[in-house]
């Protein structure tokens, strides 16, 4: 275990496996975020054990993106900045990947933020706003495929496509589930 707390490359192994770790973690919490917005519920599943595990998993999302910027900031590998971190597409380190991280890290902290807000803003504000998650999802992809020292093997590949399945098995059980009983609210949610 010392050797592990005294190893240079303690940063590296923390930022590839706080990467890896979100990217699963905020694709389990659009999934509960769709099957929460459907209502998706059975006697032994009820709807609020969704939404909790929608809302706490997306707090750990955050709780780990925090640690994996802050590692990747540590790591001298590569000079990544705090702004670098906060302001999309400043970088020199592969500033296109990079900064699709950094623009996905930014709204799913906007709709976090928004999230413990809502009372105080409104739902439509909230909506409107949650509705980016929708796009925070695929920059986070992008960036797990373009960024990093594991983007073309094997396991990080099938990881990346059992995310994305994950996602548009989800999304296209909220557009058929309830069809044609709720054909205008399926329309709506494509809209």
């Amino acid at each position: 275990m010392t050797d592990l707390l005294t190893d240079p490359q303690l940063t590296w192994f923390l930022a590839r496996a706080t990467g890896y770790i979100s990217l699963v973690l905020i694709t389990l919490s659009l999934v509960l975020g769709i099957g929460s917005s459907t209502r998706m519920s059975t006697s032994g599943w009820p709807r609020f054990v969704t939404q909790a595990l929608h809302r706490n998993i997306s707090l750990l999302v955050l709780v780990l993106l925090a640690i994996h910027i802050g590692a990747v900031i540590l790591d001298d590998f590569v000079t990544i900045t705090i702004i670098d971190s906060f302001v999309p597409f400043v970088g020199s380190y592969r500033p296109i990947w990079l900064g699709l991280g950094v623009l996905s890290s930014d709204l799913l902290i906007a709709v976090a933020v928004t999230s413990e807000l809502r009372h105080r803003i409104g739902y439509d504000t909230w909506r409107a706003i949650h509705w980016t998650s929708y796009l925070c999802w695929p920059l986070a992809i992008m960036h797990s495929l373009g960024t990093g020292t594991d983007t073309r093997k094997g396991w990080a590949v099938w990881l990346v496509v059992a995310c994305v399945a994950l996602v548009l098995l989800a999304l296209a059980w909220r557009i058929v589930e309830g069809w044609p009983r709720r054909a205008a609210l399926r329309a709506g949610a494509i809209v």
